[in-house]
């Protein structure tokens, strides 16, 4: 594999439940040192939790739906096969590559069709990484 961007490291804790919602859970990080150099976007992505490691995509940047804060940065990771209640643990997220930049989208089924090329591309850089 590839040497990552950036690292960011934070707690994991509760979101809205967005992802879960539309069928693609995501941890939400509570970023603790985001690098300065990282442009929001979303990326492919290692995460580390409890010492092991995860195929994920993160998205990082400011989000308009179900916050009150449109300024607030959040930290999104949607983890390749994982299903466990990982909140209040410290987690490492290591940046392999971004994919694109952040956008709005018109409705929940665009929403979809986009993070599933998202993840079709993260899957094709593990591969070839491998």
């Amino acid at each position: 594999m590839s040497k990552s961007v950036e690292v960011f490291k934070g707690v994991v804790v509760k979101g809205i439940q967005k992802g879960s919602e539309i069928g693609f859970p995501t941890i939400n990080v509570q970023v603790s040192n985001a690098p300065k150099n990282v442009v929001f976007g979303i990326y492919v992505c290692l995460i580390e939790i409890k010492g092991a490691s995860y195929n994920a995509v993160m998205h990082y940047g400011t989000k308009s739906i179900g916050t009150d804060d449109k300024w607030k940065v959040f930290c999104e990771v949607h983890v390749f096969d994982f299903n466990k209640d990982v909140y209040g643990l410290e987690v490492s997220v290591n940046l392999l590559k971004k994919i694109r930049d952040v956008r709005q989208f018109e409705s929940d089924e665009d929403l979809i069709k986009q993070i599933k090329k998202d993840i079709f591309i993260a899957n094709k850089y593990f591969k070839e990484n491998a």
